[in-house]
Formats: structure tokens, C-alpha cells, sequence
């Protein structure tokens, strides 16, 4: 005797729903990466003039290469160029510059100024542009750092990496920060740094879609009208999607960042 097993016509009509979703979202978040890669087109025209003057400066500073860029860990662990404009002494190696602080000599004056207005930044639109990166994604951490990842970090390198997001906004004034600890600032941004960025940057993937994505390409521009209005308002949307593993106090900018545990 043979038995014909079938499945549940219910079963099955939730299975294709939850097939056409993922596809939805997969096209939509498709459609929405390529969307990112002609607004930064688009920025990076706007803001040539700006641009091209601020690599004239730091060139006629010392008749150097004004650029830098260093290798970072992008997507599925591969390595990218980052493209950045040149703020520090030339020829600074890539074990003594992934981690600076305000009061490093080696930071030019023109390079301060620079690092103020976040204009080495704008350069990463060019890594935007390529697809190597977003505008929107987690930062692409630095080769070094990487190779202490533990397992639950190695997730950041799931998606491609982002100029800007919950994390970058949150500890913009990480140099800052590292400052108050010169005697050891690599054993502070492991310690207070790196534990807040990860947290953050696996809350991004765990969250990402268009609408958070945008809310934060809004949330960047009022950074640079307000910082703490930033802070503050950001750090209420961020408890309202879930717990990210980062205090309200620290997000909100009310309290300094402290020592935590990596994500695990």
C-alpha cells in the first residue's frame, strides 16, 4: 500500500509569501545600493570645487601626495582601497595611523581643520562610486583590527561596508575621546571604542532597510548643524527599533563612552 504525502495547501502559500518577500526586499535593497552609487555621482561633481581646492591645499603644504589610502576590510573579508585625503605627516605606517587621537603630532595644521569639517571624508565617495562601498553601511575597519575580530564581529563583514552609520555618529569624537587616555589610547579603543562600534555596526545589519537608511542619511546632515540634537533624537529611534547593547546614555551623548564587553 502506498501513502501520498502532500503538503498543507496553507503551508504552501506561506512559503511562497515568504519567498516573494525576500525577493522584495532583496530587489528593493538591490535597487536602493545602485540608487546610492548615482547620488554619490552626484555629490562628488557638486563638491569637486570644494574638493579639488582642499587637495590643492594639503599638496602646496608640503609638495606631497595629498592623498591616503590605506587598505580596509570590505565585504566578505576583501581588501579595499579607502580613499581619504591626506591629514597627517606623509609617510605615517599603517600600524601607527588606524588609531589617533586630537593631540597627535603627526596631524597637520591644515589636517586639523580638515578632520574638523570631516572633508577627508567626502573622498570615500569615490569608494561609493566604484561599489566598494555605501554611503549608508557599517565603516570598513582596518586590517589589524580585523585580525582580532571575534566570531560575532567577522558578521560586519557581511555587507558592504558605509561612510556613515549609528556608529560613526555616535563616536565622531572618538579622537577625542582617545585623547583623555595618551598614554595608552590602542588599549582604550579596544576597550571602550571598538565594543561600542560593534555593537552598533550588528545592530545596523540586523536592522538595515531603506526607511533606516535614509533616516540616517537625514541624521548625518543635521550632524552638522547639531551634534548633541543628532545625538539625542537618533538615540530615540535607535531604542524604538530594539536593544542595540549600547546604553541610552551614551547614545544620547548625556554620558561619556566606558568599557564594555565585545559582542558576542
Amino acid at each position: 500500500m502506498l501513502l501520498v504525502l502532500s503538503r498543507s495547501p496553507k503551508k504552501d502559500l506561506l512559503s511562497k509569501t515568504l519567498h516573494l518577500s525576500f525577493l522584495q526586499a532583496t530587489l528593493r535593497m538591490m535597487f536602493w545600493n545602485f540608487t546610492q552609487r548615482i547620488l554619490a555621482l552626484f555629490l562628488l561633481i557638486l563638491l569637486s570645487p570644494l574638493l579639488i581646492f582642499c587637495i590643492v591645499i594639503v599638496f602646496l603644504q608640503d609638495r606631497k601626495n595629498p592623498f591616503y589610502i590605506p587598505q580596509r576590510v570590505g565585504k566578505g573579508g576583501r581588501l579595499l582601497p579607502l580613499f581619504k585625503l591626506r591629514t597627517m605627516v606623509p609617510l605615517s605606517d599603517e600600524k601607527s595611523t588606524w588609531i589617533s587621537t586630537s593631540l597627535d603630532l603627526r596631524i597637520t595644521k591644515i589636517g586639523r581643520i580638515i578632520r574638523f569639517l570631516k572633508l577627508d571624508e567626502f573622498f570615500q565617495l569615490i569608494n561609493v562610486v566604484k561599489g566598494d562601498m555605501l554611503l549608508i553601511g557599517p565603516r570598513p575597519r582596518a586590517v589589524l583590527e580585523y585580525q582580532t575580530f571575534v566570531p560575532r564581529e567577522k558578521d560586519i563583514v557581511s555587507v558592504l561596508p558605509g561612510i556613515s552609520d549609528f556608529a560613526s555618529l555616535v563616536m565622531s569624537r572618538e579622537a577625542e575621546l582617545l585623547s583623555h587616555y595618551s598614554s595608552n589610547p590602542y588599549d582604550a579603543y579596544l576597550h571602550i571604542c571598538r565594543p561600542i562600534k560593534s555593537r552598533l555596526a550588528l545592530f545596523y545589519i540586523e536592522h538595515r532597510s531603506v526607511w533606516v537608511d535614509c533616516v540616517l542619511l537625514f541624521f548625518n546632515a543635521t550632524n552638522f548643524i547639531s551634534h548633541r540634537w543628532t545625538l539625542r533624537h537618533m538615540a530615540k529611534f535607535i531604542v524604538k527599533l530594539g536593544d542595540c547593547g549600547v546604553p541610552y546614555g551614551v547614545l544620547s551623548g548625556e554620558k561619556e563612552p566606558y568599557p564594555m564587553d565585545l559582542p558576542r
